[in-house]
């Protein structure tokens, strides 16, 4: 199995950058939001992580591993349709950011 060098496309380093955007936007929303009185995170999971302090840490690892996955994928199968894979990093990206913005709402 061999990986093929292509350089990443325009629409495939979009989707890393929005991928990237909604998990550090989502960080630091959250971190200003449970700053505020009155404000308390409402996911178990979450909650969980940050008890345990590992939330940072496995967001990260969500990231490299999303990135990985599809950067791989992309380079070893050679359908034209694996590049619909790129919807993975860009949908999980923007729902962070609109998670983003529900954080921003709550301390605006």
């Amino acid at each position: 199995m061999m990986l093929s060098r292509v350089t990443p496309s325009k629409v495939e380093v979009f989707a890393y950058v929005t991928l990237l955007i909604g998990f550090l936007s989502d960080h630091l929303s959250t971190g200003i939001a449970l700053s505020k009185e009155n404000i308390i995170e409402s996911n178990p999971v979450a909650l969980s992580l940050m008890q345990k302090g590992i939330w940072l840490q496995t967001d990260l690892f969500l990231i490299l591993v999303s990135v990985i996955a599809t950067f791989m994928s992309l380079r070893i199968v050679k359908n034209p349709l694996a590049k619909t894979i790129l919807v993975f990093p860009f949908v999980v990206g923007l729902f962070r950011f609109v998670v983003t913005l529900w954080n921003v709402s709550l301390f605006i």
